[in-house]
């Protein structure tokens, strides 16, 4: 009896001891889950604390800056933000200049720009690189347009053209590096593009074209803005497909595109048609611009119209205006009766 005493002792002295350490572990558990959490709250805290929100900045002084071919330093120019072409007939084009960006453009083809906006006028490398621009129809100058302000401020360039004309923008490296245009198509670019050129490679070709011998190819990196005459039509010529264009029409192609000529079928064609002895053809693969009234036809039907007088005379008589022999013939015939 005192054996089952003892034993029932032990066992109740056992659970108390076992109760105990459980929950002291338990105490533990929960301690040491209450100080992790409280650890990791802390530590996030911590780190929401330290963390800054970033100083907006100028997306000009995110980028590296590349230098021209005639050793202009500057930072490119993010066309999709800061360029904007308004109108509709008549388009002009807007740009947003950042500190250390460079627009080069056409001399003579600014409408306004604002305050902190300056203008270096240069021959962009030399009289020979002028000479060549020449030959291209463009200006023997190039003017080069910067923005001189404040960190996280800009300034605004717009451009307008000498023709009533709509403005393309086209991107330099996605033709693969080089775009033929026509003759003074140019109005502004990246810093970083270049005037090459691009010379006929049949006489036939650059004396019925329409064109001349010599094009404009732009090269190099960055975008340029081009302009054309009246309506627009871009086309993407698989290969050796052939398109066939009226001479003038043609505003670029990219890099790829066969220039040719052929000659009108057909003798009635040449001599009533009214489109000459030679048409225009292009050969792909690649994409080509046309233009629906190119300058040059504007230009021949206004001076075609013109008087070849001299003067532009009344058709409209005036009272007491009359010819000279109408009055002289008059006045004889007076003379005549009085006698």
């Amino acid at each position: 009896m005192a054996m089952v005493r003892g034993r029932l002792a032990g066992a109740l002295i056992g659970r108390h001891f076992s109760s105990q350490s459980t929950s002291k572990r338990s105490e533990i558990v929960n301690c040491s889950h209450t100080n992790f959490r409280n650890a990791r709250i802390s530590s996030i805290k911590c780190t929401l604390s330290t963390t800054t929100t970033p100083t907006p900045t100028s997306s000009s002084s995110l980028q590296a800056q590349t230098t021209s071919s005639d050793g202009v330093l500057a930072t490119p120019i993010d066309f999709d933000v800061a360029s904007r072409i308004e109108g509709s007939e008549s388009q002009i084009v807007t740009i947003a200049l950042h500190p250390g960006q460079v627009l080069r453009a056409e001399s003579g083809a600014m409408m306004y720009m604002t305050d902190g906006v300056t203008m270096n006028t240069t021959t962009g490398g030399g009289l020979g690189a002028g000479f060549k621009r020449m030959l291209t129809g463009q200006n023997v100058f190039i003017s080069d347009y910067s923005y001189q302000g404040p960190d996280n401020t800009h300034g605004i360039i717009c451009l307008g053209t000498d023709f009533p004309s709509k403005i393309l923008r086209l991107n330099i490296e996605e033709y693969g590096g080089k775009i033929i245009c026509q003759k003074g198509a140019l109005l502004c670019a990246s810093h970083t593009v270049d005037i090459e050129i691009e010379v006929a490679k049949k006489f036939t070709t650059g004396f019925f074209g329409g064109e001349g011998f010599v094009l404009q190819a732009l090269t190099g990196t960055g975008d340029a803005f081009v302009k054309a005459g009246g309506t627009m039509i871009r086309k993407e010529l698989e290969d050796q497909e052939e398109l066939r264009i009226s001479s003038g029409c043609l505003v670029a192609f990219s890099n790829g595109v066969e220039f040719d000529t052929q000659m009108m079928p057909g003798f009635k064609n040449v001599l009533f048609g009214g489109e000459g002895l030679f048409l225009t053809t292009l050969k792909g693969p690649g994409t080509v611009w046309l233009q629906g009234q190119p300058p040059q036809r504007m230009i021949s039907e206004i001076a075609r119209r013109v008087p070849s007088g001299g003067g532009i005379g009344l058709a409209v008589p005036i009272p007491g205006m009359g010819s000279g022999g109408d009055g002289s013939g008059d006045g004889s015939a007076g003379e005549e009766a009085s006698t």
